[in-house]
This record gives structure tokens, C-alpha cells and sequence, in this order.
């Protein structure tokens, strides 16, 4: 686990903050405010929180009420939550519950999770616990939430954080290297404005009730010193990066080798290397990927690059060099040129700038306005802020793909790499393999689809793209391919949510007819979103 850096638990000592300094043992909570507001940096689903004490914080809520949030470390080898332990804690929360005439919502957050007993317990004996009426108490249980799945441990959180905040920054169009600095940044933010714990229950019960009316009624004085604006959150973990940036030493970069012309087939692409195209100076980025047919009839480089001039922006460019004349050459520069037009002709898809060719070589240069899914996140299992941006940015690649299947194609080659980042959501990065005839054992092999194995017997089509999309997805979910047979995604990680199971597996079917179109899949998917997101907490 990462460690703060030196000095960073000065801002403990902030004249804002009116806790003691013996509050810094509460950094864990400070962390699980931090985990709640890194998500919203993007989404705002939550727009501001109100910083009490170690304990209790209150989320503000765009359309409901505000959530008043009580968390609470257990440390190693205590075991789960018993009902005995709850019931003061849920005994607290009813109380703010009422003396805010029912209208605020309240969680239970922990890092350990109830025991089977005390689950049981809530459902049937809470009104014993809470002594309140059969009605009240189902009322309650609908704005109560509890730890499922728990928190991060306190040996675990760190690292979580600053995972999380590397996606968020990348979906920022920030440099996630700096998601450290900047994640310290916010927990140190939310630690300065904390206060000291009242030191009876009934002076929290109404510390708490009188922050919730201040929240929710304009004629209550405001809590400002202890509120967090999301918005104001997003500023700071921004010009903490900007600022991370400005002082940082010199990064490893490629020293420009020579330009090229595009005639000059001798040499494959390396990274570093400037090329030229007509008035246009390219620099060549890594990766670079070099295919060449069994006949070694062509060669064909395809690499990220940066237009030096006459205007600077990001490409991504593929080159077909003819090195023997013959069908297969032929066949593959003619699937380039009419590759090129599909993509023009179709939404969503990066625009293609320059497509240049002639006996023997085609060059396509397409606008590079997003980063890939590994890119941005790393590798798989992805957290449930990745995930959640994943599904948002669905619809987007849906219609690119319905507006492929229209035109009589399939894209048959989908892959996280072929999903791009960008500021305005997901899209894919080209047509895959849609102006090429199937093939057998063609595409990723980890997403393959089974027609795509026997394409003779039954050809690939709309609803290869189907099984694809749903493959990359289990995978950037679970953390592994589907496979054969896959489980359902919850056996595999927990703490995802159960509404994900059917929809993957259903685009899974290893029958096409049996699966859904590209349509239904996605709206189902990003109904999770509306069912409290992929990851439960």
C-alpha cells in the first residue's frame, strides 16, 4: 500500500478543522468519504458532502433526499457485524430519520459485513430494535442501506483510492500517473473540515438532524465551512494534477530519429521516428504493430502518431506496402481503400482525414480523439467507476454498430483495444473486419465467438458483434475471459451487481439466434446503472 506523503497530515491541523489532532486516526474514514467523491468527480450523482466527524458524513443528492452516512472500522479478526454491535448505530440513524419527518436517507458503511444472524434480525425484528410500528419500519428499511459489499480493509483502501482516481483522471483527460498526488490531495481536503464528535448521543443525534435541515431548508444557517462541493473537489484534484505536471521531472521519452518518406519500405516503423506524407510531418508513437501474410506478398504497419505540422494532433495511421504484386496483395489493398469508406460513412466512428494509394502502397490516416480501455484503466478486474463509465458510454457504440449492421456488415473483430475513451464518451476505433471475408479462428481469440471458428457452417454477423461486446465486458468486469460455459459474473466477483449476470450472459449464448440484439444487450446493461451501479456498496 501506497504511504502519504511526507507532511500530509498537516492539514489535520487546519485552523478550519475543529477536531483535535488525535482526529488523524481516522484517516480511514476520511478514505471512505474520498472512495464516495472520486466517482462523482465525473458523474455528480452525489453534489456535495458534508463533513461531521470521523463517523458521519452527509451526501446531497441532485433529486433526493440527502443521505446521512455512518461509517464504521472494525479491525482484523473481529469478525462480522453482530446485532448486539448494530443496534445503537441503527438505533442513530432512525432517530435523525425522525426528527427529519422521515426525509433524509441513511447508511451503514463498513469495512466488515453483517453476520447471517443480524441480517435475519433486520428483517424480521427490526421494529424491536428501533421500537417503532410494523409501517414505520418498512418505510425505514427503504431509505436504509447496509455494508453489501463491505468497504475496503484499512491495508486495502489506500491503493483503492488512488486505483479509482487514476480512472477518474483519465476520463478527465488528465495523466493518471499523477492519481497519488492528487488522491492525497482529496483526502487531505476532507480531513481538514471535519469537527470534533459531540460527547453525548442526544448532542450528535441533534448535530446531525440540525445539519441535514441546514442542507434541505434555506431559512436553516448553512454548514459551509464543513461542505464539500463536488465541483469544487473536481477543481482541486485538477489543478493538483496541473500543478503535479508543472514540477515533475522530465519523463523518459523516444529521441526523433530521422524523417521518412512513405516510399522508403525498407524499414518497418519504430517509435520515435518522423515520417512525411505530402505537406504533412508525422511522429511515430509505440506501439507499433507489423502484420505480414503467410506469402510475405505485403506488409502492413499500424501505429498511433502525432502530426507535427501542418497543425498538431493525435492519428492513428496504417500503411500497406506491395512488396510482390498478386491476388493477395491486391485483395488487402483493396479491403484498406473500402475499409476507409465504410468508416466515413458511418457515425461514431473516428474521423478518417486522408486516405492515399496507388499500385503499390495505401496509406489511411484517421483522427486519434480517445485513448483505448487498457489505456485508460489498466488491466482487468476494472473498478466500478471504470465499469460504470463503461456501460454509460454503450448506447454511443451501439448505434455505430447498428448503423454497421445496416449497411449489410458486422465489425467481427471487437476487443478492448477497439473501444476508445474520449471526452465526449466511448467509440469504436475503426470497422474491424467488415469489408473482409470470415475466416475461421478470425478475431481476438478471447472474445471469439464460436460461429467464428466454423464460419462455413453458420457465417458471423450482427450477433458476433453481440457475443463480442458482452465477452470484452465479462472480462473487464470478472477479471478473466468468458470461455466456454462461463459462470455468472457474480461468482466470479461478488461484489458485482446481480442485475449484470443475465444480460452477459444471454449476448454469451453460444447459439446466435439465442442471443439479443445489440440493442436489448445494451439497455440492459446500462440499466444496472439505474439499479445502483455495477459495483454494490
Amino acid at each position: 500500500m501506497a504511504s502519504p506523503p511526507a507532511g500530509s497530515g498537516d492539514l489535520y491541523h487546519d485552523d478550519r478543522n475543529t477536531a483535535r489532532p488525535t482526529r488523524a486516526r481516522f484517516r480511514y474514514q476520511d478514505e471512505c468519504v474520498a472512495l464516495r467523491c472520486i466517482p462523482n468527480l465525473l458523474s455528480e450523482a452525489v453534489t456535495a458532502v458534508v463533513i461531521e466527524w470521523s463517523t458521519d458524513y452527509i451526501a446531497l443528492l441532485p433529486d433526493d433526499d440527502p443521505e446521512l452516512v455512518s461509517v464504521k472500522h472494525r479491525d482484523p479478526g473481529t469478525g462480522e457485524w453482530s446485532m448486539s454491535e448494530l443496534k445503537p448505530v441503527i438505533r442513530d440513524l432512525h432517530r435523525v430519520w425522525q426528527a427529519m419527518g422521515e426525509s433524509c436517507r441513511c447508511a451503514f458503511a463498513s469495512n466488515a459485513a453483517l453476520s447471517r444472524d443480524a441480517r435475519k434480525r433486520i428483517d424480521s425484528e427490526l421494529g424491536a430494535y428501533i421500537d417503532a410500528d410494523p409501517d414505520e419500519v418498512e418505510r425505514f428499511k427503504q431509505v436504509l442501506s447496509m455494508p453489501d459489499p463491505p468497504l475496503p480493509r484499512r491495508s486495502e483502501i489506500t491503493s483503492v483510492g488512488i486505483r479509482d482516481m487514476g480512472g477518474a483522471l483519465s476520463l478527465l483527460d488528465r495523466d493518471r500517473h499523477y492519481a497519488e498526488q492528487c488522491y492525497y490531495a482529496l483526502v487531505d481536503r476532507i480531513a481538514a473540515v471535519g469537527t470534533e464528535e459531540p460527547p453525548s448521543p442526544e448532542q450528535r443525534i441533534a448535530r446531525l438532524t440540525g445539519s441535514l435541515r441546514a442542507v434541505t431548508d434555506r431559512g436553516q444557517p448553512q454548514r459551509d465551512e464543513q461542505t464539500l462541493l463536488i465541483a469544487d473537489l473536481r477543481e482541486l484534484v485538477v489543478r493538483h494534477h496541473d500543478a503535479a505536471v508543472r514540477h515533475a521531472p522530465p519523463r523518459l521519452g523516444l529521441t526523433p530519429r530521422p524523417a521518412r518518406t512513405p516510399g522508403d519500405a525498407s524499414n518497418e516503423w519504430q517509435g520515435g521516428q518522423e515520417i512525411e506524407l505530402g505537406n504533412c510531418r508525422y511522429l511515430i508513437h509505440d506501439p507499433v504493430h507489423v502484420r505480414h501474410p503467410e506469402d510475405r506478398s505485403y506488409r502492413e504497419c499500424c501505429a498511433p502518431a502525432r502530426q507535427l505540422a501542418p497543425q498538431e494532433r493525435d492519428v492513428r495511421i496504417v500503411r500497406l506496402d506491395v512488396l510482390r504484386a498478386g491476388r493477395r496483395s491486391d485483395d488487402r489493398r483493396a479491403q484498406l481503400i473500402r475499409a476507409a469508406d465504410l468508416q466515413r460513412r458511418l457515425p461514431g466512428l473516428a474521423r478518417i482525414l486522408d486516405v492515399r494509394h496507388d499500385a503499390g502502397q495505401v496509406t489511411v490516416i484517421a483522427e486519434r480523439s480517445g485513448t483505448s480501455l487498457p489505456d485508460t484503466y489498466g488491466p482487468p478486474p476494472y473498478p466500478g467507476i471504470a465499469l460504470d463509465a463503461l456501460l454509460r458510454g454503450l448506447p454511443a457504440v451501439a448505434r455505430t454498430l447498428d448503423a454497421l449492421h445496416a449497411a449489410g456488415h458486422a465489425h467481427r473483430a471487437l476487443h478492448p483495444g477497439t473501444l476508445l475513451v474520449a471526452l465526449n464518451g466511448l467509440t469504436l476505433r475503426d470497422v474491424g473486419l467488415a469489408v473482409v471475408p470470415a475466416a475461421a479462428g478470425e478475431g481476438h481469440p478471447a472474445y471469439r465467438a464460436p460461429e467464428q471458428d466454423r464460419p462455413a457452417l453458420l457465417p458471423p454477423g450482427p450477433t458476433t458483434d453481440v457475443y463480442q461486446l458482452a465477452a470484452v465486458i465479462y472480462h473487464l468486469a470478472v477479471g478473466q475471459p468468458p470461455g466456454s460455459a462461463p459462470p455468472p459474473p457474480t461468482v466470479m466477483r461478488p461484489e458485482l451487481s446481480p442485475s449484470l449476470d443475465a444480460p452477459l450472459l444471454a449476448g454469451l449464448a453460444p447459439t446466435p439466434a439465442d442471443r439479443p440484439t445489440t440493442r436489448d444487450l445494451v439497455a440492459a446493461l446500462t440499466g444496472v446503472l439505474r439499479s445502483g451501479g455495477t459495483v454494490r456498496c
